[in-house]
């Protein structure tokens, strides 16, 4: 009767992760910030024990550097108020995230359903305007829904949360040959799609090539992924070399479409190198650097303003001589039309986006994140093969997001990285799988 609650409420959980009700917060984002506070006392010593403490800790500090740039900077009380808010519910996402999964780490696998339900209403019943997805604070994409729906990206992501999930929660069950290659159609399907699948692409094709050299079980997993990790990191940056390559004599010889051919002449007009392609296709991701060098301690407060002209600085170094003549245009346009010329530091990066507004501590979280997947993947992910998929898999995703997207999805990457570390205390045994999971991994029944 226990599981059957836990499962009930993991879904639940999942369910609401994206329906935003009040103001951009989401049901799960409310009831995480409201339960928090309830169980913190019971659930630290847990926290503690199951190792999550540094993680805990980087939390509370990189809210009280929050705080301090937000002062400093003497930031609008509106922006003061969405992000401290955010900081807030990353602390409050650890405490629940891990009440969950200390209850019941079989249950993860409900979450992810009620996850992909939730991103559906969300799309056309609960936010049929704009807001159909929750970047940090809140701030909402001003695209219309119906053009969004339309492009190839927003289908693939509802594909892959229909097609991956056998994958994700009932891993163990699932033949080997849909495990590798439902992510490899997808890659496909998302480099053929769009101009802006290359992405999707990479994390597809990584988690096709996990699936494949780990298999099904604890002790192939072990073998084949953690012991031979450096020989893994070596073939992943060939791969990326090999991948980048296949996609430029595509793109040039315009097996992708005329507009991808355009698209990437385009990016690589200055330098066609893996940086160079990276910086032309992901500017907004780099051109926060620059400002994060003037203020690396205190940051700039949240949704800084571009008063120092960085983007222009960006452009002016790095930019082809089109996108920075099309820059000086809309200044002069603005400047014709009385228009104030307000815009923000591009910063769509995990990374770039907390130390900018946040402050140093922004920086050494997100570190701290990429040093606990890449340690996953070395060290721990055979101690629970279930969520083998879920999280080993997921990682090169997660990863490019870390360095390549804004934050998004802000109580499931936070219980991703919970998730991770909790993998971790079953390895070091801290931490006991149900009876269960345990039959489930060394494949057999469990009576």
């Amino acid at each position: 009767m226990m599981n059957r609650k836990m499962s009930l409420r993991w879904f639940l959980f999942g369910l609401g992760a994206q329906l935003q009700v009040l103001a951009s917060l989401s049901l799960a984002e409310i009831f995480a910030l409201c339960a928090a506070p309830l169980i913190f006392f019971k659930e630290w010593r847990y926290i503690k024990r199951d190792g999550l403490g540094t993680f805990f800790v980087l939390s509370l500090c990189l809210w009280a550097n929050g705080a301090i740039s937000c002062i400093a900077n003497h930031s609008p009380i509106m922006f003061v108020v969405r992000g401290m808010a955010v900081l807030s519910l990353i602390i409050c996402a650890i405490i629940v995230g891990h009440w969950f999964l200390r209850q019941d780490m079989s249950g993860f696998k409900w979450y992810l359903v009620g996850d992909m339900l939730s991103n559906i209403l969300c799309a056309f019943v609960f936010q049929r305007s704009a807001e159909v997805t929750s970047f940090t604070g809140g701030a909402s994409n001003t695209v219309d829904i119906t053009t969004m729906m339309s492009g190839p990206l927003f289908w693939i992501s509802k594909v892959k949360s229909v097609a991956m999930l056998p994958l994700q929660g009932w891993y163990l069950e699932c033949p080997l040959a849909f495990c590798v290659g439902v992510p490899l159609g997808l890659a496909v399907f998302s480099l053929l799609s769009s101009t802006s699948g290359r992405a999707a692409m990479l994390g597809f094709v990584g988690a096709g090539m996990l699936a494949l050299i780990g298999g099904k079980r604890a002790a192939t997993i072990r073998a084949h992924v953690c012991q031979k990790f450096w020989l893994l990191v070596v073939v992943a940056i060939l791969g990326v070399f090999t991948i980048k390559t296949v996609y430029q004599v595509s793109a040039v010889n315009g097996w992708l479409g005329e507009e991808s051919r355009q698209k990437y002449e385009r990016q690589t007009k200055g330098d066609s190198s893996l940086i160079g392609l990276l910086m032309g296709g992901r500017m907004d991701s780099f051109c926060g650097l620059i400002a994060c060098v003037d203020k690396p301690i205190i940051g700039f407060g949240p949704w800084a303003m571009d008063d120092g002209y960085y983007i222009r600085t960006f452009l002016g170094k790095y930019a082809d001589e089109e996108d920075y003549q099309r820059l000086m245009e809309l200044e002069l346009f603005k400047q014709r039309c009385g228009i104030a010329d307000i815009s923000l530091i591009p910063c769509h990066s995990f990374i770039t986006e907390f130390w900018l507004w946040y402050g140093i501590f922004g920086l050494i979280f997100w570190l701290y994140v990429v040093y606990v997947l890449l340690r996953y993947i070395r060290q721990d992910c055979y101690a629970v093969p279930q969520m083998y998929m879920w999280l080993a898999c997921g990682i090169p995703t997660y990863l490019w997001n870390v360095f390549f997207s804004p934050f998004g999805n802000r109580t499931g990457s936070i219980l991703f990285i919970v998730a991770v570390l909790m993998v971790r205390a079953v390895r070091k045994r801290k931490l006991l799988l149900p009876p269960t999971m345990i039959a489930e991994a060394e494949g057999r029944r469990y009576v």
